[in-house]
């Protein structure tokens, strides 16, 4: 059998981001499990093969290559394929995360029905709609939530793909909880006062994260709460006011979260779409913050068992998250993380062995 995992997004990967720094820990845990890796790879060689979708436009990639706009935009991985003898081999394919490509695989397996082909993808959304003309090829779909696939299976009348619920993960050695005496050194050099409660959010600046309404938020929650402070991780902000109690962090690589993270009381995120799962959430809480977030997606599902959690209900009002933030700050009067349960919380490792054992089913 021939394993090839197929992502639009470069890999391995050293830039910002969620999946693709858990995607690239796996696949340096398990060099051997994919023999090929198709993508934008910045350092190609035998294994890490570099393709892209084309982006001139569909009507002319579909003229010049005579193919279906579909077909064109994912040529340099079907002529991958057409280089192998499938004959032979079982094929077993997994793509990352991109509709297009699937169905462009999808497409070319229906060429191919002679040949032993097994069609995955794994799904970093909440949920989605598979086309009844070509959703019957793939066979597997892995999704992070549960909420996640019940969602799917409403979206669709017909839906075939067996499926895996595999989660999500993150390395706990990364993502924990500070001692108080830390914490309070890491803050004071930072420049917080020993009073100050820090409140985080981390994202970039898509309407979709509500950065909008955080902004108009924290703005509430500073007049009612002198010795709240506000730092803002991932999108840039115009410059603010002078006695503005906000500070922005600009984009920082992954590895450089925590040191961030650890320095919060309170995690506010604020989705307004349907989350798949909300990595930054949970790496949040496992850095020892209390979190406030919007029930969308699969988000309830994913703190469970997190008792230092709010949901809020009506995610556009400003009020309700005002209401969650309030019983979120008399926890954090009491609240003490605890190490041991947060490095059971979502750690990358239970991820690593669901998705594993998904491949192998």
């Amino acid at each position: 059998m021939k394993k090839i995992l197929i992502s639009n997004v470069a890999l391995p990967s050293k830039k910002i981001g969620s999946w693709t720094n858990r995607i690239t820990k796996f696949l340096v845990n398990n060099p051997d499990q994919f023999d090929l890796i198709l993508s934008p790879t910045e350092s190609p060689d035998s294994q890490y093969i570099f393709c892209k979708k084309r982006k001139a436009s569909p009507s002319f990639l579909a003229k010049v290559l005579r193919k279906s706009p579909v077909l064109a935009s994912c040529t340099d991985y079907l002529k991958v394929f057409d280089k192998l003898d499938i004959t032979q081999d079982k094929l077993h394919l997994v793509v990352i995360d991109d509709l297009v490509l699937l169905e462009g695989i999808a497409i070319w397996k229906s060429k191919n029905l002679k040949s032993n082909i097994r069609l995955d993808f794994s799904f970093h959304g909440h949920s989605f709609i598979l086309s009844e003309k070509w959703g019957h090829l793939v066979d597997r779909i892995f999704f992070l939530t549960h909420l996640g696939y019940l969602d799917t299976l409403k979206r669709n009348e017909v839906f075939v793909p067996q499926i895996h619920v595999v989660g999500n993960g993150t390395d706990s050695s990364f993502f924990y909880p500070l001692s108080k005496e830390e914490k309070a050194k890491k803050r004071f050099d930072f420049g917080y006062d020993e009073q100050d409660k820090v409140l985080v959010w981390v994202s970039n600046n898509r309407p979709k994260k509500g950065l909008n309404l955080f902004l108009e938020l924290s703005k509430r929650l500073s007049e009612k709460y002198p010795n709240l402070q506000t730092l803002i991780i991932g999108a840039l902000l115009p410059q603010l006011p002078a006695n503005s109690r906000i500070k922005v962090i600009g984009k920082v690589p992954n590895i450089d979260l925590p040191k961030y993270l650890q320095l919060g009381d309170i995690y506010c995120f604020t989705s307004l779409w349907n989350e798949g799962f909300g990595l930054t959430l949970i790496e949040a809480a496992k850095s020892g913050n209390v979190v406030v977030a919007s029930q969308n997606g699969g988000i309830p599902e994913v703190v469970i068992g997190l008792n230092a959690s709010f949901l809020v209900k009506y995610p556009n009002q400003l009020s309700a998250w005002e209401e969650s933030f309030a019983e979120a700050w008399e926890l954090v009067k009491i609240y003490e993380p605890n190490p041991e349960m947060l490095e059971k919380f979502h750690p990358f490792e239970v991820w690593e062995e669901k998705f594993l054992q998904a491949l192998a089913d």
